[in-house]
């Protein structure tokens, strides 16, 4: 579950659903592959980020049309900047700056000196940023 920020609002969004009728009307009016629109997301692209917000809007109620956000109408004061959205997922470190807690005494221990790997270390398991490939 992402938490998406639009000019200030926090709202929920699961990223993990997306109903095949919103994905190709995604398509549809941003003129992407569904595919290229997530990977378009981490790079940063503001056509991506529009996108997410319309879409996340849609999903909280709001009755936005993507047309608006894209050319500047949707908000009537002046339209969004990208840094207007953002998106973090729920349980990260709040992107705003809000005050944390102070960092106390560190309760990690140094790490063996040995090279060998004990059981249930993960070393074969995938990194969580692994990604596989399929053909289409």
């Amino acid at each position: 579950m992402l938490k998406v920020t639009i000019k200030g609002e926090v709202y929920s969004f699961d990223n993990d659903s997306y109903p095949l009728p919103e994905a190709i009307e995604l398509e549809e009016k941003l003129g992407i592959p569904f595919a290229e629109w997530e990977r378009s997301l981490y790079l940063g692209s503001a056509k991506a980020h529009a996108g997410l917000a319309w879409l996340t809007l849609k999903r909280n109620g709001r009755d936005v049309k993507l047309a608006d956000i894209l050319s500047g109408a949707w908000p009537e004061d002046g339209g969004l900047n990208l840094g207007d959205i953002s998106a973090r997922f729920e349980g990260e470190p709040d992107p705003t700056g809000a005050p944390s807690a102070e960092p106390g005494p560190s309760t990690s221990e140094p790490s063996p000196k040995s090279s060998a790997s004990s059981p249930g270390s993960g070393s074969t398991s995938p990194s969580p940023t692994s990604t596989s490939s399929s053909a289409t």
